[in-house]
Order: structure tokens, then sequence, then C-alpha cells
């Protein structure tokens, strides 16, 4: 008779379903490890990140600072510049105000004649009022014909004209008034 042991079978599956458990654990723990690995680099790079994000963050702040500074001197600069062109439109008025005068004496000087002189001479804003005296009526209409021939005056007008005596001789005081306009 034969004998056929029947019990060893049960022994085999046990051991394969001890070391079927011993895999799954030890999957388990790489899989953990792989997490706690993965969790790790995720942690360190995100740190990593925020260091550089902070270090960029003081470096604009350094750069913003350095132009505020230059903003403040262009600012600075740019105030200097308006005073200055301001001071030289202030010169180049007072330049074309310093010509007005000397034109406006020059062309009285040209048409004055030689028995007529001024007393008192006054203008503003083109308007000149002008005092004189003259040795003869002629002399006086001469003046005022030549005034009226010259372009840097206008609407001349002879407002008032009076004979007198000085010293036993014949004055003819006047009053003129009219426009003047500078060369530009």
């Amino acid at each position: 008779m034969i004998k056929i042991n029947l019990l060893g079978a049960p022994r085999a599956t046990k051991v394969k379903k001890a070391s079927q458990a011993q895999t799954q654990l030890m999957l388990g723990g790489v899989i953990l490890l792989i997490s706690l690995g993965v969790t790790f680099y995720g942690w360190h790079w995100l740190d990593s990140k925020i260091t550089e994000k902070k270090d960029e963050k003081s470096r604009k702040e350094k750069e913003l600072a350095q132009l505020k500074e230059k903003v403040k001197e262009v600012e600075s600069l740019e105030s200097i510049k308006r005073e200055l062109e301001e001071k030289v439109k202030i010169i180049d008025t007072l330049k074309r105000n310093q010509s007005g005068p000397v034109h406006l004496l020059d062309e009285l000087s040209k048409n004055l004649p030689e028995r007529v002189w001024l007393i008192s001479l006054s203008e503003q804003n083109g308007q000149v009022d002008l005092d004189g005296k003259a040795m003869s009526n002629a002399e006086l209409v001469s003046f005022y014909l030549n005034l009226t021939h010259t372009p840097l005056f206008s609407n001349v007008q002879l407002i008032e004209s009076r004979s007198a005596m000085e010293s036993n001789t014949e004055v003819f005081s006047f009053k003129m008034k009219f426009q003047f306009k500078p060369a530009v």
C-alpha cells in the first residue's frame, strides 16, 4: 500500500502567504520611503524657491531705493532747468525792452530839427508823451511831419502848442503823443 501525505500542501500555502505579506510590507515601506523622499524634496524645493524670492525681493527693494534717489535727482535737475529757462526768458525780455528805448531815442534824435529841443519824454506800453520847445512854428511843424513819416511811430498827435516869451524871444511850447512800435 501506498501512503500519501496530504498534509504537506497546506504548509506550503502558509509559507506563500507569509512571503506575500512580507512582500506587501516591503512594498508599503518602499512606497512610504518614496513618499517621504518626494515630500522632503518638494519641501526643500519650495524652501529654496521662497529663499530665492526673498533674495529677489531684497534686490528689487535696493534697486527701487536707488531709482527713487535718481528720480529725486532728476526732479531737482528739472526744477533747476525750469528756473534757468525762466531766467533766460527774463533776460531775453529785458534785452528786447532795453533795445526799445534806444530805438526810440535814436529815431527822435534823427527827426529832431536843429532849433527844437525836448523837455520831457515818457513811454509806457508803447505810448509816448513828449513835451518840448521850438524856436518857430515852422520848426515845430517840421518835427511833427518828420515823426508822422517815421515807420516806428504811429498815431502822432500834437496835443498842445503855445507861444510864450522867454528872455525876449518867442518860444513855442508843445505837447505830443504817439505810439511807438519797436522793431523786433
